[in-house]
């Protein structure tokens, strides 16, 4: 994932999203630790799959740079001539525009946010959801809505764990626990959905976090600290 890169250069152009709850699964691909280290905006990011544009990926820190898209050729040139790291870093600084952009987004949701996805379960999360019925919370339940009720929960559980762990670690639980998650079939039936037939009718199972079974979840993650995954050296 580039987003792992010491420097990561964004665009008004650039959008970034996570959306396996969708289909079935979760935010993977190292998903797991870099958007546990934003805490419950985090959590929010990696169940919804909101889409992050501009330069709200600079506000995050999933780019270190902002660079206007017509500028690119000349940053390319510019950067092609560096002899060194330093002369790198330097050359990147010339060229970053992050002054007088627009603030972030999701400034005046923060705190319902923080609210709400600080609860301890995917279900408690939907619920405080439906008690604050405002627009932001309506609008959310909509899109909560067409997600997988497995894929919610594996989220909120991946993203709960991995606030303790190292990034290696992270890697390796998203290793243990992929595979057990395709056993379930709601990956399988997502993919079905949305990416092969494209009926966008998934037939979920459970079709509702009411009915998911924490046992299930249980199952999944169990072992997912074990050493038998290793990564590439």
């Amino acid at each position: 994932s580039g987003i792992n890169a010491e420097y990561r250069i964004g665009t008004e152009r650039s959008l970034f999203a996570m959306p396996e709850t969708r289909i079935g699964f979760f935010p993977d691909a190292g998903a797991t630790f870099f958007l546990s280290r934003l805490g419950d905006l985090g959590m929010y990011l990696a169940m919804t799959g909101q889409r992050i544009r501009g330069f709200d990926a600079r506000h995050l820190g999933f780019v270190t740079q902002f660079v206007e898209s017509g500028k690119l050729p000349t940053l390319r040139e510019d950067v092609v001539k560096c002899s060194s790291e330093q002369d790198l870093v330097d050359c990147l600084i010339s060229h970053d525009q992050s002054e007088g952009q627009p603030e972030f987004s999701l400034n005046n949701n923060l705190l319902e946010i923080s609210k709400t996805f600080s609860a301890s379960s995917a279900l408690e999360v939907v619920r405080r959801l439906e008690e604050s019925g405002s627009k932001f919370a309506q609008d959310t339940l909509k899109t909560f809505s067409v997600m997988s009720p497995t894929g919610l929960c594996l989220a909120h559980r991946t993203q709960t764990l991995s606030r303790s762990l190292d990034f290696t670690g992270c890697l390796r639980m998203e290793a243990n626990i992929a595979v057990k998650t395709f056993g379930l079939g709601e990956f399988a039936e997502g993919v079905r959905a949305l990416l092969v037939d494209k009926d966008n009718d998934p037939k979920w199972n459970p079709p509702s976090l009411e009915e998911f079974k924490d046992e299930v979840l249980d199952g999944v993650f169990e072992n997912y600290k074990s050493d038998d995954w290793q990564p590439l050296p």
